[in-house]
């Protein structure tokens, strides 16, 4: 059932139905069933949703999809982004060198979201894309994102979402999750060690704007026999690199 926390609670039920939707396409019985409102509001939000071109129908089928003007203002929110532009060229070098998937994120509300990815010509593929969200507690550009928050920003975001273990490997103590984080303040750097995908080690580094804030990230992502143990301090020097030279591409100091 949608909670009643937004302060326009039609905007809050029509954005259910669009993050369900972004999940799979469905029929109208089962966004009822999975957005827990009822059938006439489903049908009114669907409707308008529709005539907006946010929502579509499947032709032949009983089905609705996300509406293409979704993909329109995505693209057009994507090339607001200044950001992106600075920082494709040296994703590109670093995935050139490095041989793994490289991507730029940034910090949105309880997770990140993948802005820019990069993948190499040769490599594993890493199950990723543009516009994907990335969980803070077990993905190594989440734990940059929480390093560089002030102390009570950092506790509000570790308790907004509960721990996961998303693999074997995922810190899901609080304590020692906590210390990981300290960690990785002190290195400049952070590591997923198979904590967020079985098989895939990540290296992520913080980009810094000119207040010295920190509300992107550069990673470097491959498979563990890709990124050994071995060589993950060579990759974070990269990495790190890469993203002081954006920091500095967009005004922070050397």
């Amino acid at each position: 059932m949608v909670k009643n926390r937004y302060k326009v609670p039609a905007l809050g039920r029509a954005a259910e139905i669009l993050d369900f939707l972004s999940l799979q396409n469905a029929d109208f019985p089962t966004v009822v069933e999975k957005v827990g409102l009822p059938k006439s509001s489903v049908y009114s939000l669907i409707r308008t949703l529709e005539e907006l071109g946010w929502v579509r129908k499947l032709p032949g089928t009983q089905g609705y999809a996300l509406g293409f003007k979704l993909f329109e203002l995505g693209n057009l929110a994507v090339s607001k982004i200044n950001i992106r532009d600075q920082a494709m060229g040296l994703l590109h070098d670093l995935c050139e060198r490095e041989a793994i998937t490289c991507h730029l994120g940034c910090l949105d509300g309880n997770d990140g979201v993948y802005l820019a990815k990069v993948d190499p010509k040769t490599s594993i593929l890493i199950n990723s894309w543009e516009g994907k969200r990335v969980a803070l507690k077990s993905s190594a550009m989440g734990k940059v994102f929480l390093a560089w928050r002030g102390s009570s920003e950092r506790k509000t975001l570790i308790a907004a979402t509960p721990f996961v273990a998303r693999t074997g490997k995922t810190i899901t103590d609080p304590d020692t999750f906590a210390q990981n984080v300290a960690q990785v303040r002190r290195d400049g750097f952070s590591v997923d060690d198979e904590e967020d995908v079985v098989g895939i080690r990540c290296v992520a580094a913080p980009v810094f704007n000119p207040r010295g804030e920190v509300n992107y990230a550069i990673s470097a992502s491959g498979s563990v026999h890709e990124v050994s143990s071995a060589r993950v301090p060579e990759l974070a020097q990269a990495v790190t690199d890469t993203a002081r030279r954006l920091s500095i591409a967009i005004g922070a100091h050397a």
